[in-house]
């Protein structure tokens, strides 16, 4: 008898395993969702989300209108949510104005794969949420205010959250914008971003970059990401034009930037006042409108393996700041500075160069006058 019904047990477990199936959502759907001929409508998404057999949901090709945001929140099991071939979630935001749209997060445990989003708000956000284990994979992303959101008062644990292969274009404030009192294990690869999609200068926030940190934001990994044109707005902002590749605020720490591409960024292709971050095989090209390619604050720096083409005010501002660079390379010409250096609360700001060239016109064996800036 024992047996038996530990069998029937054992079957009914394999039954319910088996049981785990796929749900279907249509830009034009009205069904329940559990047939690929009977597709729900993307707003049924959340009482699909609840139910613990489902474990992958695919968006059918088709745009998306949104009129406001879409709150998940039902459920806790993982789910994958996949478009298939071309999937666009598309509003009427307009650089500072318009609905409010994308998506907002508000559970664990779940992931986005080949989605795109035009003129929405977000694409992602997280509130003040209890939030892990979020995978965003192949999204795309034209004029956002900012691509991937982490609100600046969130104070619940945000924490297990990978970000790969995004690209994001032509965004009001940022690509990717992390924030919060308890948010850690972040990751950020393979992935792109470009402030310039759009050419007004209203069309764009003061304080624009690629990639933002701030709050106590900590354990982050950036890789294999490139950064371009982060030109901040002139409507009201000041006499000084702001815009950086990536900034890094006090109270962050345990960043790792490696193997990155940054350019043209108004203010610093890397402006950084975070606790040990390491910086490691970068390329920081300046352009046209860059006044520093690294602005360091206040905390230990080393830069390994970089190349640095000089900005067009200096290469290194280096504030309260004790910098090393080994195994680099700086690009220098007769107008270039090397250091900006500026001693607020320390003794002495350092930069110091080891086993480190500086080409002149391809000559690596150039020593420039310009290094008595750095002493």
């Amino acid at each position: 008898m024992k047996k038996f019904i530990l069998i029937n047990s054992v079957l009914l477990l394999t039954s319910f395993i088996s049981q785990a199936q796929t749900a279907y959502i249509s830009n034009v759907g009205g069904g329940n969702g559990y047939s690929n001929n009977d597709p729900a409508s993307i707003e049924q998404l959340n009482n699909l989300l609840e139910d613990p057999l489902i474990d992958r949901i695919e968006l059918q090709s088709g745009i998306y209108k949104q009129t406001d945001a879409l709150y998940l929140y039902k459920g806790e099991h993982p789910v994958e949510i996949v478009g298939l071939n071309k999937v666009t979630l598309s509003s009427n935001y307009n650089y500072y104005s318009g609905s409010n749209s994308g998506i907002v997060i508000g559970r664990s445990n779940i992931s986005f794969e080949n989605i795109s989003f035009l003129n929405t708000r977000h694409c992602f956000r997280i509130k003040s949420t209890n939030v892990n284990n979020i995978n965003l994979e192949s999204i795309t992303a034209n004029n956002t205010m900012s691509c991937i959101e982490i609100d600046n008062n969130a104070t619940e644990s945000i924490s297990d959250i990978s970000i790969n292969n995004l690209q994001s274009l032509g965004y009001y404030k940022a690509g990717v914008r992390i924030n919060g009192t308890n948010t850690s294990n972040i990751s950020i690869t393979n992935s792109v971003f470009d402030g310039l999609a759009s050419s007004d200068d209203s069309e764009r926030s003061c304080y624009i970059s690629g990639i933002s940190i701030a709050g106590l934001a900590k354990d982050i990994l950036i890789d294999k990401v490139s950064i371009a044109n982060n030109i901040g707005g002139i409507e009201n902002c000041g006499s000084y034009q702001q815009g950086d590749g990536i900034m890094i605020n006090t109270g962050t720490s345990n960043i790792i930037i490696k193997n990155t591409i940054i350019s043209n960024s108004k203010d610093a292709d890397l402006d950084i006042k975070g606790e040990n971050v390491t910086l490691e095989n970068i390329t920081s090209t300046s352009g046209k409108e860059a006044r520093y390619n690294f602005k360091l604050w206040n905390n230990n720096f080393t830069c390994t393996d970089c190349y640095v083409s000089s900005a067009n005010d200096s290469a290194i501002q280096a504030i309260n700041a004790q910098v090393t660079f080994v195994n680099s390379t700086f690009k220098v010409n007769e107008d270039s500075h090397l250091c900006d250096m500026r001693n607020y609360n320390v003794d002495d700001a350092t930069v110091d160069f080891k086993s480190s060239n500086f080409s002149y016109y391809g000559d690596l064996t150039f020593q420039p006058h310009q290094l008595s800036e750095c002493e």
